[in-house]
């Protein structure tokens, strides 16, 4: 039996345990949440979850290899723990959970997920409160000077997102935006149509006909607290609105 104490370094509350008779990367004997119980009963995602856990000792392995080795690991934790929580642990169907797990372990995006017919969807499937506000985090900015230096003080700043309703289309948002990034460079996302899609919002950039920029907005419950996570796995987003200025994948904004 080979064991993965995944709680030791503050990812999950169990061990995840590879063993013969259960193909998950837990215990599915101690299985207790609708997702744990799904995965040990549906033999792709079980695979996959072992798939998962494989990739997650393999980053973690590398990160002694990297020259600042233990900020590697430390970023290698925290995205598992925000994948956990934001993207995995929100799905409420089979569909959903096998995007996710495919996307995650193979860094890759598939494009065009939201709902085909989203005026028939079931209250089930609809956003919930705490997927529509304001939401903003408070930090501190890195500031160069024109050779590139850093300075010795940052600056503070604040980024905000807004997801507003649609009158009579729970699945639809409106999204207005104002991050910030180095040197203060800014970007705005302003009344962008966002459409909900099973545990996410996603914005569509229709402005650039040969490319597919796509921007994913996942609400969660993360340390007590409505959270969202903004996703763009691959860049083509920031590349498309805001070039080399703007970084959001992984931004996490707080409800207010």
């Amino acid at each position: 039996m080979k064991k993965l104490c995944i709680a030791t370094i503050g990812i999950l509350g169990t061990c995840l345990l590879s063993t013969h008779a259960n193909a998950a990367s837990f215990d599915c004997n101690k299985a207790t949440t609708w997702i744990e119980k799904t995965i040990c009963t549906n033999t792709e995602l079980s695979d996959l979850d072992e798939a998962m856990a494989k990739k997650y000792r393999e980053d973690i392995n590398n990160a002694a290899n990297n020259e600042d080795s233990e900020v590697y690991r430390n970023n290698v934790i925290i995205d598992q723990k925000l994948w956990l929580t934001f993207q995995r642990n929100t799905c409420k169907d089979t569909e959903c959970l096998i995007r996710e797990y495919t996307e995650h372990i193979e860094e890759q995006t598939n494009y065009g997920v939201a709902w085909n017919f989203s005026d028939e969807l079931n209250s089930s499937d609809l956003p919930s409160k705490n997927a529509f506000g304001e939401f903003s985090k408070n930090f501190q900015l890195s500031i160069y000077n024109v050779d590139g230096k850093r300075k010795n003080t940052l600056q503070d700043a604040k980024n905000t997102l807004s997801i507003n309703e649609v009158n009579n289309k729970p699945y639809l948002s409106v999204i207005e935006s104002d991050l910030v990034f180095t040197n203060y460079h800014s970007c705005s996302i302003g009344d962008s149509i966002a459409k909900w899609s099973q545990n996410h919002w996603v914005i569509n950039d229709n402005n650039q006909p040969d490319e597919t920029l796509e921007l994913r907005l996942y609400p969660a419950t993360y340390k007590g607290k409505s959270h969202l996570l903004l996703k763009d796995i691959d860049d083509q987003f920031r590349w498309g609105r805001c070039g080399a200025r703007g970084y959001f994948d992984g931004i996490v904004l707080e409800h207010e």
